[in-house]
């Protein structure tokens, strides 16, 4: 992988910014910090500096790495960005917010989180399957805090509401070698920002309801 910072690839990680939270969440993102970092990749986040999104930031930084962050306005006026970032990008609203970090990623990988983990990563992972990208969508959940989502998907896989390959387009994973492990087998396989992907969706009578 070339090492100058400019071609390093970029992971988009979604995590929380929760205060309330146990430790070992903080320590799964500074092992993420680490691990990006040792395989020469960059950091795109939500630009908060609190909770488990300031630990990961931090650990990157600390690592030698790079942090892009992308955060509302409204965030900044509450005091919650992370003003150490090397790159931080202050956005009108939440829409905003997200199609950027998509745009500067060639990869999204999801940690346990509230809310807003969820809908950036529904949204990715319906971006995937409807061929809006192709970069990997990787959930990195080691104490089960997504059993429930997943769980859900099956269902609505079992009820024809949503499809095998929809479902498949996010991989789950519950070790951080795991997750990096998968994303660098994707941009491999050519996958990853600017790649396209093969339209195989079929006619919208067929999928449209089913995604």
């Amino acid at each position: 992988m070339a090492t100058s910072r400019e071609h390093q690839r970029a992971v988009c990680v979604y995590l929380s910014s929760s205060q309330l939270i146990s430790q070992r969440y903080h320590d799964l993102a500074a092992a993420v910090g680490r691990e990006l970092c040792s395989r020469q990749m960059r950091l795109v986040s939500g630009g908060g500096g609190i909770s488990t999104m300031g630990e990961l930031a931090r650990t990157v930084r600390a690592n030698g790495g790079h942090t892009t962050g992308v955060i509302p306005e409204q965030l900044m006026k509450w005091e919650v960005g992370d003003l150490n970032a090397d790159e931080l990008i202050v956005t009108r609203d939440m829409r905003e917010r997200k199609a950027l970090m998509d745009a500067h990623s060639d990869a999204f990988l999801a940690l346990p989180g509230g809310l807003g983990t969820l809908e950036e990563l529904l949204e990715v992972w319906v971006g995937r399957n409807l061929g809006m990208h192709l970069k990997p969508v990787v959930v990195l959940d080691p104490w089960g805090d997504f059993v429930e989502l997943r769980h859900l998907v099956d269902g609505l896989v079992e009820r024809k509401m949503v499809r095998d390959q929809a479902a498949a387009d996010a991989h789950w994973v519950r070790s951080v070698d795991e997750a990096f492990d998968v994303i660098e087998e994707a941009w491999q396989r050519g996958e990853g920002r600017g790649a396209t992907a093969a339209s195989n969706i079929g006619h919208p009578d067929e999928w449209l309801e089913a995604d």
